[in-house]
């Protein structure tokens, strides 16, 4: 059966990014399910300008990921939910929060190091495609993800 999305070629950019999207982070779920990690993929960026930085301002946040206040605002609510990243109050600027790991995000992160070393090789592997077109890199992607899912890829490799 043909893929309508890809039959509309450059037009159908979008969706296809959009739909590629969901199913890595679909798919990036089941790992840390698997490995018992309770992380949500969608909150790794934010997490990650944190480790990097130790202490981050949401203005430092949407700095580096060009992301909406709102967007910032509402997942690190979800990593303090999960208690694994706190604030404190600039001691300059008493407006400032300075977001930095807990204990527990910082255990977390170590857990996650060699999982997120695997799921890079895995994705650099998978994407590793000569082409000049975003939209046959995107095919040779999708066909690579229909023949074997990326979890289970991930999974072998890190087991």
């Amino acid at each position: 059966m043909k893929d309508q999305l890809q039959q509309y070629g450059e037009l159908g950019l979008g969706s296809r990014l959009k739909r590629v999207s969901e199913f890595v982070m679909k798919e990036i779920q089941i790992v840390y399910t698997t490995c018992k990690i309770d992380f949500d993929p969608y909150l790794f960026p934010l997490f990650k300008v944190i480790i990097d930085q130790e202490l981050a301002t949401t203005t430092d946040i949407q700095e580096k990921l060009r992301y909406t206040q709102p967007a910032i605002t509402q997942g690190l609510k979800k990593l303090m939910d999960k208690e694994l990243v706190a604030y404190k109050i600039d001691s300059k600027d008493k407006r400032k929060k300075l977001f930095q790991l807990t204990q527990k995000g910082m255990n977390t992160h170590q857990k996650m190091i060699p999982l997120w070393n695997v799921i890079d090789q895995q994705v650099t592997a998978i994407t590793t495609f000569d082409s000049s077109n975003l939209a046959d890199h995107i095919t040779h992607f999708e066909k690579q993800l229909s023949e074997k899912p990326l979890s289970k890829r991930i999974l072998e490799e890190y087991n």
